[in-house]
């Protein structure tokens, strides 16, 4: 098992993907959330711009607002000006996320972290749906990047773990988080050091799958008639990704898009995708299928949800490293059955 308090060879390198000088590896991506948070003082001010169904909502609004006294300001842009009317003469840190569910929008890196450092507060950015493969907020001048280690798996089962990269020079936040991660008893206990050797000297070549197999959906959704609308946080389609100037230069793991029909339609069509996606092979072409509304929202009311953008035809897909053709394959009949 890896040291608690040093950093062994896999995750100097894990570290090395994310273009930061020392990694912490934590129990969950919940726990990683949970103790970079604890770096700011009780009652502080936070922005956020989050996917406000993902996990670190949920720890914000429902754990460390009621813990912590924090107070949280959610943004939708992340253009200058918006980031700077967010703030408070006690704000702390600003939380986004590098592609924003479920939607896949795109954040102003530069802008965020430029305006974090003039104001001194912490930075951190979640890369979980980006992954160091597409994109290194660190490179940035974010203070810390925080990720479901999961996200590195290309669709392999592997054990939970969190992670948080600390950026170069900062010492101070890297000695705090340390000190959370061995008072709180957060250690990743179920990551050994030749698993995270493996995961990270192999993490490029399965990623590359990964996205040609995101390709060659894409492409096929794009061109069905059944598919309203396709949401791709890449530098080909998608707007948001200008704003990034560029550095996210391959297709991503993830996309959404909206579904002729009506709840029903979506509801058996998420079947379908359940079905062909647990075809007894050992690595699944997807990694999450979600429909937002029957999911994540499924008991907030129909208007609320529609207010929220969460309507009834939306899905969001993460795609894995398993055989996509035979998915595409499926699909191509599900679609001809329910024409």
């Amino acid at each position: 098992m890896l040291e608690k308090d040093n950093l062994t060879e896999a995750n100097n390198r894990l570290a090395q993907l994310e273009q930061g000088e020392v990694t912490h590896l934590f129990s969950s991506y919940r726990s990683a959330i949970a103790s970079v948070l604890e770096l700011v003082e009780h009652n502080s001010h936070i922005v956020a711009y989050v996917d406000k169904s993902g996990v670190a909502y949920h720890i914000f609004e429902n754990v460390r607002r009621r813990t912590a006294g924090l107070r949280f300001s959610y943004i939708d842009e992340t253009n200058p000006k918006t980031i700077l009317n967010a703030f408070s003469e006690d704000t702390g840190l600003i939380w986004i996320e590098s592609i924003k569910a479920p939607y896949l929008q795109m954040p102003d890196l530069e802008a965020v972290a430029c305006i974090a450092k003039e104001k001194a507060v912490i930075s951190i950015c979640d890369n979980t749906l980006a992954t160091p493969y597409l994109l290194q907020p660190l490179k940035f001048d974010f203070d810390i990047v925080v990720s479901d280690g999961q996200s590195l798996s290309a669709g392999f089962n592997i054990p939970e773990f969190g992670y948080a990269a600390v950026g170069k020079d900062r010492e101070f936040l890297s000695e705090k988080l340390k000190f959370l991660k061995n008072t709180l008893g957060s250690h990743a206990n179920d990551v050994g050091e030749d698993f995270l050797k493996n995961i990270v000297e192999t993490f490029d070549s399965r990623m590359e799958i990964v996205c040609a197999n995101m390709s060659e959906l894409a492409r096929f959704l794009k061109l069905n008639s059944n598919v309203k609308d396709i949401y791709l946080p890449t530098f080909e389609k998608c707007e948001e990704a200008k704003l990034v100037k560029g550095t996210l230069e391959r297709n991503a793991s993830a996309l959404s898009f909206r579904l002729l029909g009506d709840l029903e339609r979506a509801l058996a069509f998420k079947q379908k995708l359940l079905s062909l996606n647990n075809s007894g092979e050992e690595l699944s072409p997807l990694r999450k299928i979600l429909h937002p509304a029957s999911d994540l929202y499924a008991n907030v009311p129909k208007e609320v949800r529609n207010g929220m953008g969460i309507t009834d035809d939306l899905f969001q897909l993460v795609v894995g490293g398993g055989n996509v053709k035979n998915l595409i394959d499926g699909l191509k009949q599900e679609f001809i059955e329910i024409a």
